[in-house]
């Protein structure tokens, strides 16, 4: 009782604190510059692996996020979500003799922009993920991962092209005695405008350098999530840490196009670590075809992925395919029904296998059935 009075009493004064603060700025209408929103999933969920009886559960996902402007120029954003604090999960299992569900803080962040400087976005906090994912595809990043730090990006558009370029440091680990572990980052993209606003052609890249990651013990729930291993003698200690630094290089390519009343889009996503000797790769192409968005309307969506052991920071990538990490290959297939507004019934199968350089690599299949209501 005396932690979810804590808790309330947080959430109180946050949404008290962005309130005063647009109020400040716009003292006659403040209340419209507050905007609330959030969702709830409800999940059933099979997982199916080798050597292992089929295992059901039902999870949910809760999301309830504030946002208000502070002045003309700068809003700030929070959001609380269910979950443990898993960093690509907010997922809460169904489970533990009807025990209370841990809630905690999802966003946390300042977002400012100034007419001096034209298409240029500051962003620092706990925010959402800046990077261009092709086709909402996660062969690097899951779609629940908000990293930390702060972002600098630029926004341009020109007659039938639009121009976004990234720049970001990221804190991941920061330790009391010893090297910090972080991550700077730089991403471009180029967005081709087809005739007629038929479509477009998105390409770009990215690179990504993990700074103090070698050596150091994997930084969740001591699982490298694919990524290699090895024993590391400091004096006395002996450690499990991982294996190589990790410098990734990405490019990627996205094709929209409108197909009657049905939007296509094809992407693919190659991405290798040059900081690895070998097994260093991964790469995705799919599809989608349609968009769940009106009351009737459907999508269906597939890809299919390989990634080598070391090609990603396992931690990070997607954590339904093959578990969650890399060193894995296989199918996603998927699709949605809009049934009302704001209501979406959706089916997501994975068939993957396990350890790439295994001769018999693990199978590994999972079945997703989620109800998700937006308001």
């Amino acid at each position: 009782m005396r932690k979810r009075g804590r808790l309330d009493a947080a959430v109180a004064l946050l949404i008290a604190g962005v309130c005063l603060a647009a109020g400040n700025a716009h003292a006659a209408n403040w209340w419209e510059t507050i905007k609330f929103k959030g969702d709830l999933r409800y999940r059933h969920e099979m997982l199916d692996t080798d050597d292992s009886d089929a295992r059901h559960r039902h999870r949910i996902r809760a999301r309830l996020g504030v946002s208000g402007e502070v002045s003309e120029f700068t809003k700030v954003g929070f959001q609380l979500a269910s979950g443990s604090s898993d960093p690509v999960s907010t997922n809460q299992t169904l489970d533990d003799a009807f025990s209370t569900k841990s809630i905690g803080i999802d966003l946390a962040y300042f977002e400012t922009k100034h007419p001096r400087l034209p298409g240029v976005t500051l962003t620092a906090g706990k925010f959402h993920n800046p990077f261009f994912k092709p086709g909402s595809s996660e062969l690097l990043w899951d779609s629940d991962m908000n990293p930390e730090g702060a972002t600098l990006d630029w926004t341009r558009d020109f007659e039938n092209i639009s121009v976004t370029l990234i720049g970001a440091g990221l804190w991941i680990d920061e330790r009391s005695s010893g090297d910090d572990s972080w991550m700077g980052a730089g991403e471009g993209v180029l967005r081709f405008h087809l005739p007629e606003k038929k479509g477009s052609i998105a390409v770009g890249g990215g690179y990504y350098n993990y700074v103090n990651i070698m050596g150091y013990e994997p930084f969740y729930d001591e699982d490298s999530f694919g990524n290699t291993t090895a024993e590391f003698v400091n004096g006395d200690d002996t450690t499990m840490g991982y294996a190589t630094e990790f410098e990734l290089i990405e490019g990627f390519v996205e094709f929209n196009h409108q197909l009657g009343e049905y939007p296509l889009t094809i992407m693919g996503d190659f991405v290798s670590n040059t900081a690895a000797d070998s097994l260093n790769t991964g790469w995705l192409i799919g599809f989608a075809l349609g968009k769940a968005k009106d009351p009737g309307s459907w999508e269906v969506r597939y890809n299919y992925r390989r990634i080598e052991a070391d090609a990603v920071f396992g931690l990070f990538a997607d954590s339904d395919f093959r578990g969650g990490g890399s060193d894995a290959r296989g199918h996603e297939l998927g699709g949605a029904l809009q049934l009302a507004k704001n209501t979406t019934f959706g089916v997501t199968y994975f068939i993957n296998e396990i350890g790439l350089e295994m001769d018999s690599p693990s199978d590994f299949n999972r079945l997703q059935v989620d109800l998700q209501l937006k308001f």
